[in-house]
């Protein structure tokens, strides 16, 4: 049990199924941890606008005041009724932004800040600020000031903050600057929008793996009842179809797969028919040979009958021998080997010399011949003997069907680029339900009667198989009980087809 089911796991492991759901999968993944990143980095840099914003605003305003207020001698720890405006300043300004703003002068002391707003001075200084003195304005900050401003983040005692830096001037000389810090919130936001996209991206993913699932399995669906089949097809069962949904690639796939399972049910049939029709044909005539061949040595038939019976034995010998003939061509033809051999030549004068054959049999059972008269010269360019076989197959049926005084009738028809040619016999007709029959192999019309009992039933397959390849068409008539004709069409000039392109 452990060995099937582990085999069953490397099955599925294996399968387009597995496949495809872990790749659509992992696309899903990727695209939400890309779209998860651009999202949380959109925010951070959206605070960090926002903030530093309102950050410079200020900042810009403050060192604005102070170039009108002050002069580089002022920039210093001595105290002045100015300063102490512009200390009170700074605290309104932080409260109301929530952020530490504070002046240094061009060595990056700081002079004056929020802490200093309400202090009393000692002895004309600014009281000391114990917050501020711990503070350490870097020489590359106080550069990058002084470079045109400063805005960024860093970590000021410990926490991280945004700084915003201006330069203050006079007299077109720099003589301080003016710095605003404040805490960044950014981790607490972005760890709320974090947690808001990852419980949706969790539902998401559920529902996009569930949508994925069914999918995939609706896709490979087809593709696994194809293999059914094709498993089904190798061990002879054709009976399996694929069911088809929809009007998509797919179902036009599986609509091609059971019409090739169609195809290969009816050629199945066909060759069991087939295999069934010539162990009957063979069987038939060599029974016949051996009893009487038997029945002559052990003295069963006696000496003034051999010569009869020898005779019956010589006609199924021949009869043998054109099914052995018939079947070889029929193969040849089949497998695209029959070489053709195209000439050009009269048709009309073709036809009179096979009438010749049959005047025996046609004298024999008092047969009119009709329409010779209107025959006139018509050139085609085929296969002389493949055509000679076809008129001839057409009347030899219609002398064998023929009654006694009946009448054979010939006629043709130029038709520009094609002749036509109709044969048509009185005597026996033909049923209209077999008459789309009676072109297949070992198909025999009538079969209840005797009239043809020795035929292959290979002749008029083999006839429209000469026709089609000649690119022409052959089909038989049947107007009531005491007629038939066959008609076939061919081009006038040479168009072969292929034994794959005949239908």
């Amino acid at each position: 049990m452990a060995l099937i089911s582990s085999d069953k796991k490397q099955r599925l492991k294996n399968s387009i199924f597995a496949k495809y759901f872990i790749l659509f999968a992992i696309i899903i993944l990727i695209m939400l941890a890309v779209l998860g990143t651009s999202l949380t980095l959109l925010v951070n840099a959206y605070t960090r606008n926002e903030n530093t914003k309102l950050l410079k605003e200020n900042v810009t305003s403050i060192a604005e005041s102070i170039e009108s207020t002050l002069i580089a001698q002022d920039m210093n720890d001595d105290f002045s009724v100015e300063k102490g405006i512009l200390c009170n300043s700074l605290r309104i300004i932080s409260s109301s932004i929530d952020a530490d703003v504070f002046v240094c002068n061009v060595e990056g002391k700081i002079i004056m800040c929020k802490e200093r707003g309400d202090s009393v001075p000692f002895f004309g200084k600014m009281p000391l600020c114990y917050y501020h003195s711990q503070f350490n304005v870097s020489d590359s900050l106080l550069k990058n000031v002084y470079e045109g401003g400063y805005v960024g983040a860093s970590v000021i005692n410990g926490k991280d903050s945004y700084i915003v830096g201006v330069p203050i001037y006079s007299g077109g000389e720099i003589i301080g600057s003016v710095f605003s810090t404040t805490e960044t919130n950014d981790r607490h936001l972005t760890m709320a929008v974090l947690r808001m996209f990852l419980a949706s991206a969790l539902i998401c993913l559920v529902v996009a793996y569930f949508v994925i699932w069914k999918l995939t399995k609706n896709l490979v669906r087809p593709l696994t009842q194809m293999s059914t089949a094709a498993k089904k097809f190798a061990i002879g069962d054709f009976s399996y179809r694929v069911k088809i949904n929809g009007d998509d690639e797919l179902a036009e796939l599986g609509k091609a797969f059971n019409d090739m399972a169609d195809s290969l049910d009816k050629l199945e049939g066909s060759r069991r028919s087939f295999v069934s029709n010539v162990s009957h044909e063979l069987r038939t005539p060599m029974t016949s040979i051996g009893g009487f061949i038997d029945g002559i040595l052990d003295g069963t038939i006696p000496k003034e009958k051999q010569e009869y019976y020898l005779k019956i034995v010589s006609a199924e010998i021949r009869r043998l021998s054109r099914l052995v003939v018939a079947m070889l061509n029929m193969s040849k033809i089949e497998s695209g080997s029959f070489e053709m051999k195209p000439s050009n030549y009269d048709i009309s004068d073709q036809i009179i010399h096979i009438l010749l054959t049959f005047e025996q049999k046609i004298e024999a059972k008092n047969i009119e011949i009709q329409g010779l008269e209107d025959l006139k010269q018509t050139y085609i360019v085929a296969d002389t003997d493949m055509i000679y076989q076809v008129i001839y197959n057409i009347f030899d049926n219609a002398v064998k069907f023929t009654n006694e005084n009946g009448y054979i009738r010939v006629s043709m028809l130029d038709l520009n680029d094609e002749i036509e040619v109709h044969i048509k016999n009185s005597g026996i007709g033909i049923k209209s339900e077999e008459l789309s029959k009676i072109f297949e192999r070992f198909y025999k019309v009538d079969k209840s009667r005797s009239i043809d009992a020795k035929g292959t039933g290979l002749g008029l397959y083999i006839v429209k198989m000469m026709v089609e390849m000649h690119a022409g068409k052959i089909w038989a008539l049947s107007e009531d009980d005491s007629s038939a004709e066959f008609v076939f069409r061919l081009p006038k000039s040479y168009r072969p087809i292929y034994k794959k392109e005949i239908k």
